[in-house]
This record gives C-alpha cells, structure tokens and sequence, in this order.
C-alpha cells in the first residue's frame, strides 16, 4: 500500500515493520531492483561496502524513523497532559527526594 509522507502507519504496519527487521538477521531476502547513482556505486565499491547490507539498513533505518515519528504523533497529546500534571503535582514522593 501507498501512502504520502505525512500519513501515519498504523499498528499493524508498525509491527510488520519490527518484523521485517528481525527477518534481516535470518537472512531471509527477496530479489529486488536498485537505483542509485554511479559515483555512489563506485565509491561503494571501492570500499568494499555491500550495497544489498548498506541498502538494508538505510530502509530499516528509516522504518523506525517514521515508525517513531507515527508513535510520537499518536501519543504527543498524551505526554502534554502528563506533563502539565506533574509541572502542576509534582511527582510522588518529591518531598522525600534527597537530590
């Protein structure tokens, strides 16, 4: 499924993405196309860098990052009112903090 950047994933595709990382390390892979620049490849290659690993990463990488960033949106709410509640109430047990 398609979606624009600001559309958020939902649970599911969260999960499935959590679950996509695990299977990197059971070498699980599926044969894809890539696109990328020639000077890119070249410096790639001269250092030795596997392009299919590199690859991988980056997308997992950035699975999190939105992934995150979806989590944050969902709960930003959430953590502001907790956060004027303990500005407001303090925390228990403050008084008995020695630090």
């Amino acid at each position: 499924m398609s979606r624009s950047a600001s559309e958020k994933p939902s649970a599911e595709e969260a999960r499935a993405a959590y679950a996509a990382h695990a299977l990197l390390s059971e070498g699980h892979k599926k044969k894809m196309s890539l696109s990328i620049s020639e000077p890119l490849a070249e410096a790639a290659r001269q250092l030795d860098i596997n392009l299919s690993r590199a690859a991988e990463a980056g997308i997992l990488q950035e699975i999190k990052r939105r992934c995150d960033d979806a989590w944050l949106a969902r709960n930003r709410a959430a953590i502001a009112a907790y956060n004027e509640r303990i500005d407001r109430e303090g925390v228990f047990g403050e008084e008995h903090r020695s630090f």
